[in-house]
Order: C-alpha cells, then structure tokens, then sequence
C-alpha cells in the first residue's frame, strides 16, 4: 500500500473507515468464493456487510468482534480451499 492511499484512509471519518475495511472483505469473500467455484467445491463464507447495519454506531468493541468473525470465517475458508486445492 503506498503513502497516497494510506493518506486518503486516514482522512476517512471512523464511519467511512468501518465501511471501507467491511468493503474489502467484502472483496477478499468474494475472490475466495470465485475460486472455490473454479475448483468446484461449495462456498459456505459468509461475510457481513457493515453497511447493512441499520445502527451504524456500533461501539469500538462491537465493531472489532463483527470484523473479526469475518476475518476468522475468511481464515477458515482459505485453509479449506488450499487443501483441497492441493489435493487436486
């Protein structure tokens, strides 16, 4: 990451930077279901989409558990998808 979009993130209100971080897991969820479907496995990731909060004033605490139950159940899917990529 370079010194530009480190700066544009920083300038990101808390809101904005909640949305921006749910926005690429959003991305890393979505490129592991493509190759779990280009392997031919089933997906069950799920990742939750912060802006679909209707509450957007989760707390600091709230905010980092629904990040990181996302970043777990990402772990867990990679793991799966590279053993069976590997057994392939």
């Amino acid at each position: 990451m370079n010194e530009e979009f480190k700066n544009a993130f920083n300038s990101l209100s808390i809101n904005e930077k909640r949305n921006q971080i749910s926005n690429e897991l959003l991305i890393i969820g979505e490129l592991i279901k493509i190759a779990e479907k280009n392997i031919g496995i089933p997906s069950i990731l799920m990742v939750k989409n912060y802006d679909s909060i209707s509450d957007s004033t989760l707390s600091e605490s709230e905010m980092l558990d629904f990040i990181y139950e996302d970043i777990y159940n990402i772990q867990k899917e990679l793991i799966t998808l590279l053993s069976v990529d590997k057994m392939i």
